[in-house]
């Protein structure tokens, strides 16, 4: 997986970016092997909440997707955190997660996929969210 330096991303750059938060190394794996087969994003994973906020103070991605269940700081905690930053507010967010804490995410509108889920539902809905 990519396990580039933050500043190696440019905005300039004409790909977009996802930033991959996922704990579990399987499922982190299998989403970037089909993000890197499938689109033309550039991904960069991390696998917590701690490492993404600072991962989001030199970068900007274009979609964040989320597990729910993280180490130290889960989905909604990190989710609210990026929200408090001004610059991150319009910031997408796809939530994956096999036990999503639905009303929160509801009163959030936070856009959320459950687990498993099909490849094409996925890769449809980040072009969706994305292209907002």
């Amino acid at each position: 997986m990519d396990s580039s330096h933050p500043s190696s991303f440019s905005s300039a750059d004409e790909k977009k970016l996802i930033l991959l938060v996922e704990d579990d190394e399987i499922h982190a794996s299998m989403l970037f092997n089909v993000l890197k087969q499938e689109t033309a994003y550039h991904v960069y994973h991390t696998s917590d909440g701690q490492e993404a906020l600072h991962f989001l103070q030199h970068v900007k991605p274009h979609l964040i997707l989320l597990d729910y269940l993280l180490p130290r700081m889960d989905g909604l905690d990190f989710y609210d955190r990026i929200h408090e930053n001004q610059e991150l507010q319009d910031l997408p967010v796809l939530m994956l997660s096999a036990a999503l804490p639905r009303k929160e995410i509801q009163q959030r509108g936070i856009a959320s996929i459950q687990k498993p889920f099909e490849i094409d539902d996925l890769l449809q809905t980040i072009d969706r969210l994305i292209a907002r």
